[in-house]
């Protein structure tokens, strides 16, 4: 039986079962044929001996009638032929035994037969049953083309839904910081606070932070510049994973108060780390940093100039011999363009006390002799001083020994430092690495680190008049994060603003929290240009655009807010160049033309309300001018 025609695609590989399957066959069917060709002649083979046999045995029934009727005459014959027919009986029995061994050899090739056709009818069957895996196989390939395109299909819906997903996740990931942002944002208010026995108007928003978020570190420096729209945070050391981080020390990262984004410029780094130094601001955008430690643990004595604009250093060249040690720990506070260095410890860690002054335009030192009662020498010390530049403040520090909470003062006219004699209010904990800012009569004193190491956030206002200590912010909010760094540097301020910078968990400064007061002069003045806002008036004024003529003056007057029903009317005076005072009008108009005046004329008018009870409120006098 022939094997089936494979339906199989060309293009497709062999299954190599199947191939030997019909290699089999294809020799069983060869063998069978050749079977079939010997069967053929040994039968062919066989009639003939047959036909041969029966023509011999009528040769001898001819030759036994021919020896019957001619035995006498051919008894020689018959002889001779019996001989012959012996040889040839011989021969017959030698073909008889040829003819038995074939046809046991027949009988051995149909047996042999029959085996092959059982054998090819097994081959036959197992070739069906090939057929029918290959057809299985056919349907099985079938099924997997159709599930891979069922399962592209469903790949692509995934890849869509997983797209989806993620811009839901995004989505939701954004309302999160959004909803977080806003509850943060929500925490935010605004008290009124008696502090000094006055009104203190405190104001506290909080901002969560975006952009490229520093790290938290300790030892660095953070500065307000651009009118309070920048923080600068420079250097510091940083521990990550148990090593120190030497990018840290090297980077400027600033935040857009605004915005509340952090950049970390590439051209602000600095090829050397720096921690322990002092950074002050000079003029509006410029950041003034000297000294500190450097990344081999060396003090320095150098300056340098960051400009906010084009985030570039610059190192100015100094002049003259006269110049500090090299120091770390110390503290600078500028007036104008004079910045003034206070304390510190020296490369061989000798505490100091001494104060030097740097001119930006001279760009040279200065040593400031100074008289009085000197403040112990320390490092860590807060400094700053007032608005009119007369005085230098320094609070706090540590002494070698311990922390200190006193408050000295340096006459920059008299170059005699003073001590702050506080009897009344609650001292401030002593501390080092304070943040210090005077506003109005008050020195502001926030931040800091006990002699044990933990790190204080709180904010409290010395009044410089009385002396009293006040708390204007207890800093509870950092009593419970024990990520805090001992002597990092979180708070920095800026008029009547103080910024706090967070951190996270994670070390991230992702938090910024912002408290402004109102003093209770500022308040007082607030309350007055708001009622002047509503239209609110205490007094009675004269208007400044009134109409004039050549000969006449046309005006009006508004009346004060308070008690206004109350006045019975009004009297307009006028006065000339000459003296001459005279009552122009009486009534309960506030709107009057005073007529026939001379042209070209300064007079002086006021209005005067009467009121019910007979007293009496005058407006100030204004000046107006005829025409010509």
């Amino acid at each position: 039986m022939a094997p089936k025609p494979a339906k199989k695609d060309d293009k497709k590989q062999v299954d190599p079962l199947e191939a030997k399957y019909q290699e089999e066959i294809r020799q069983l069917e060869q063998a069978k044929n050749d079977l079939q060709l010997e069967h053929t002649f040994v039968l062919d083979k066989f009639r003939q001996l047959k036909a041969e046999n029966d023509r011999l045995r009528a040769e001898i029934d001819l030759f036994k009638s021919r020896l019957t009727n001619a035995a006498d005459d051919y008894a020689d014959i018959l002889e001779h032929r019996q001989e012959q027919i012996r040889a040839e009986e011989n021969k017959l029995k030698g073909l008889q035994n040829h003819v038995e061994k074939l046809e046991a050899d027949i009988a051995r090739y149909l047996e042999e037969i029959r085996v092959l056709k059982d054998a090819n009818a097994q081959q036959a069957i197992k070739l069906d049953e090939a057929a029918q895996m290959l057809q299985d196989k056919e349907n099985l390939e079938e099924a997997v083309r159709r599930q891979h395109d069922l399962i592209e299909k469903q790949t692509e819906e995934l890849r869509s839904l997983k797209k989806q997903l993620e811009e839901r996740d995004g989505q939701l990931e954004r309302a999160n910081a959004q909803i977080e942002e806003l509850t943060l944002k929500s925490g935010g208010a605004t008290d009124l606070r008696i502090l000094f026995d006055e009104p203190w108007l405190v104001q506290v928003s909080y901002a969560r932070l975006k952009g490229d978020i520093p790290l938290d570190r300790e030892m660095g420096s953070i500065a307000s510049l651009g009118l309070g729209k920048q923080l600068v945070l420079y250097g510091g050391v940083s521990k990550v994973g148990g090593s120190t981080s030497e990018s840290v020390g090297r980077e400027v990262a600033v935040l857009n108060v605004e915005s509340g984004v952090w950049e970390r410029p590439s051209s602000a780094r600095t090829l050397a780390t720096s921690y322990s130094h002092s950074a002050v601001v000079v003029g509006r955008t410029k950041l003034l940093v000297f000294g500190g430690m450097r990344g081999d643990g060396v003090a320095a004595a150098d300056v340098a100039l960051l400009n906010a604009d084009t985030m570039k250093w610059l190192s100015p060249q100094i002049k003259g011999a006269d110049r500090p040690l090299p120091r770390s720990g110390h503290s600078s506070c500028c007036i104008r363009e004079r910045v003034f260095v206070f304390g510190g410890a020296s490369a061989d860690g000798v505490l100091l006390n001494d104060v030097w002054m740097y001119d930006q335009d001279s760009c040279q030192w200065s040593h400031i002799s100074t008289f009085g009662t000197v403040p112990a020498p320390r490092t860590g010390a807060a400094a700053t001083c007032t608005d009119d530049g007369r005085r230098l403040y320094v609070f706090g520090g540590n002494d070698g020994s311990r922390c200190l909470n006193d408050v000295h003062y340096l006459d920059l006219e008299k170059l005699t430092w003073s001590p702050v004699a506080v009897h009344m209010g609650q001292a401030p904990e002593p501390r080092e690495c304070a943040v210090a800012h005077v506003t109005g009569k008050y020195l502001l004193v926030a931040g800091g680190c006990s002699g044990t190491g933990r790190c204080m956030c709180d904010t409290r206002a010395l009044d410089l008049y009385s002396p009293r200590w006040e708390t204007l912010d207890d800093g509870a909010w950092a009593n419970g994060v024990m990520w805090l760094k001992p002597r990092a540097a979180y708070i920095a301020f800026f008029g009547n603003r103080q910024f706090t910078i967070k951190p996270s968990m994670h070390e991230k400064l992702w938090e910024l929290q912002i408290t402004e007061w109102s003093l209770p002069e500022d308040i007082e003045r607030l309350r007055a240009n708001r009622r002047k806002d509503m239209g609110f008036s205490e007094k009675l004024e004269l208007s400044d655009d009134a109409v004039c003529g050549v000969s006449f003056l046309e005006l009006s007057w508004r009346p004060p807010t308070k008690n206004s029903d109350r006045i019975e009317r009004y009297k307009l005076m006028i006065a000339t160049g000459t003296g001459v005072v005279k009552d122009v009008y009486q009534g309960r108009e506030s709107r009057f033309r005073v007529t026939g005046l001379k042209s070209n004329t300064e007079y002086i008018l006021c209005v005067k309300a009467i009121y019910d009870d007979g007293s009496f409120l005058w407006s100030e006098s204004k000046a107006y001018r005829t025409l010509t």
